[in-house]
């Protein structure tokens, strides 16, 4: 591991990964909290604070440029979402610079911030924010991805769902 590494520890026996940049001097920035009522907070912790007993892995970002350049729908659909949500929230990367001095000041910039949501901006979306730029947690997609495919009952609301929208226009002008 290294400065400005994206680094991860799995939690549960892999059920979920929490992730944070390691800041080269024995502690990682990342979405935290201190206690489980408390909202979570972008905070510089202890390298074993973060690991809490796990094994901690570096990320490899040759996958995600794979992905960046050949992604289904999903794939781009959830980068154009994070984008978004990034702009609302005035985070921009402007040129994406990859190295370590950038990273960690993408990572220092947010320090304090209060904007976790599980959903447009985790620890993985803040990570991988950091390292690349780009917002995106790969946990979320492979969730939409199983909800979306996984399930006979979800494909059959997402069905009716859009069978009952495009039924409106005639519903109402009968």
């Amino acid at each position: 591991m290294a400065r400005g590494d994206h680094i991860y520890a799995l939690r549960f026996g892999g059920i979920y990964a929490h992730h944070g940049i390691d800041a080269g001097d024995g502690t990682v920035i990342h979405y935290t909290s201190n206690h489980w009522v408390t909202p979570r907070q972008v905070r510089r912790t202890s390298m074993d604070k973060f690991a809490r007993g796990d094994e901690i892995h570096v990320r490899d970002y040759e996958q995600f440029f794979e992905t960046l350049k050949s992604g289904d729908i999903l794939d781009r659909t959830t980068r154009g979402l994070n984008r978004l949500m990034d702009n609302l929230r005035g985070l921009k990367a402007g040129e994406l610079d990859f190295s370590e001095d950038a990273v960690m000041r993408r990572a220092e910039s947010r320090l304090g911030e209060f904007a976790f949501d599980l959903v447009f901006n985790n620890c993985e979306h803040f990570a991988t924010w950091c390292k690349t730029g780009i917002s995106n947690s790969d946990q979320i997609i492979d969730l939409w991805r199983q909800a979306l495919t996984g399930s006979g009952f979800m494909k059959y609301r997402v069905g009716e769902t859009l069978t009952n929208f495009a039924e409106l226009p005639w519903k109402l002008f009968r």
